[in-house]
This record gives C-alpha cells, structure tokens and sequence, in this order.
C-alpha cells in the first residue's frame, strides 16, 4: 500500500485517485474547493479522504499533480511540502491554444514543475490515457498492451510509478531522463489528442511501443554510413 496524493481532484484527479483507493492504496483527495475533494472521497470508498491541496500533500509520499501550473507556490501554501516526494505530473499543454498552433517541444510541464520543486522527484506519467480509460478493468489493459509512457530523472522514483501503472493495467515504457525526456513525453500527449480529437478517434485510441519482425529478406542491402547522426 502506497499513500498517495491528488492535488486537484477534477477529472483526471478523481479517476486516478477513485481506482488506487479501489486498489488499497491510502489517498487523500486535495483541492482547492473543499466540496469536490469531498465528493471524489466519498466515491473512492473506505481508502480515501479529502482535504486541502496542503493537506494532501502532507499524507501523500507520492503526489498526484493534476493542475496545469508549473509553480507549486502557486498551489501550495507551504510548497517544500514537496520535499522528497514522488510527484506525477500527468498534465498536457492547453489544446486549443497551444497544441493546434504547433507550441511543441520547446518547454514541457513537468520540466518546469522540477525547476520550482528541484528537492522533488518529478515523473512525467500517464498524459497519454484519457480518463474514462482508467476504468476498465486491468487484467483487460494488460491483455490489450495496454502503455504509459514515463519520464523523470530518478530511476527510484521512475520504478514505483511503474508499479502503480502495473497495478493499473498499464506497463510503463520509460523514455529516459532530463529535459528531452519529459518534452518526448509531453509531446506524446499532444499526438494521441491530435488523433483523439482532431481524428475523430475518441478517448479509447492508445498510443503502444512495440518491435516489428526482424528483418531476413536480404534484398535492399546493408545499411550505409551516414554524417547524420
């Protein structure tokens, strides 16, 4: 059992918090309106309580970040609440603005949460999945392949965002660290909501890593040495 935090309790915040309450894990709801940390509680069940974002913070060893704002002093009274803690950054740049006008690559969310939290432990982790996904039972995500793709610059904390993606259904594909990880992390979202919602495929289109077949035909010869690196 892991405790766990969601700072912000809309969307996103509710169906990652309701599940992991589901799935033994100790969360506290935050939010800046009391009520609607209280009504994702009550919907989590006997695992689950709500209070401040503060309050939240204090309980949880992983953190939940749901709200699209890279300066925790912004969010948290006291932000070296922050101190040594996992924190999921699971947020994507503003779609109509940004994404559709081609705003990619040049600065990631979760890069700037490190910036302002350098003693946390920043995880770029599940911007790809939309949330009615986050219902379906996981032995059925794990038979589909179900992915998460993870950024951040410690391997620990990497590792338990994983497990808790595992008991999610969704095994994590880790992109590395640094700023380009958690840009190719970030972007991804921009991608699978350019299909989603632009491509008309709805909430249920995922993004998988998976191998082609090795190559045996033989018939375009041998790769050739190239300057481009």
């Amino acid at each position: 059992m892991k405790r766990i935090a969601v700072i912000g309790s809309g969307n996103m915040g509710r169906a990652l918090g309701v599940r992991l309450a589901q799935l033994g894990h100790s969360v506290m709801f935050g939010a800046r309106r009391s009520q609607q940390a209280e009504a994702a509680a009550t919907r989590a069940g006997a695992n689950a309580r709500a209070g401040t974002n503060d309050e939240a913070s204090a309980h949880g060893d992983i953190l939940i970040w749901t709200i699209r704002e890279e300066d925790p002093s912004k969010v948290l009274e006291n932000p070296d609440l922050l101190k040594g803690k996992i924190v999921i950054d699971l947020n994507n740049r503003d779609y109509s603005q940004e994404v559709r006008n081609g705003a990619w690559f040049d600065h990631a969310i979760a890069e700037g949460l490190q910036v302002n939290a350098p003693n946390a432990l920043v995880v770029k982790a599940w911007n790809t999945i939309a949330m009615e996904s986050f219902d379906t039972d996981p032995a059925s995500l794990e038979a589909s392949n179900a992915q998460t793709f993870i950024a951040g610059d410690s391997a620990s904390a990497k590792s338990q965002v994983a497990e808790l993606s595992k008991d999610l259904g969704f095994k994590a594909v880790d992109l590395g660290s640094g700023p380009a990880a958690f840009r190719a992390a970030e972007a991804l979202g921009d991608v699978i909501r350019l299909l989603m919602i632009d491509g008309g495929m709805g909430g249920r289109a995922h993004l998988t890593l998976s191998q082609l077949p090795e190559a045996k035909l033989g018939t375009i010869g041998r790769r050739a040495g190239s300057e481009y690196k």
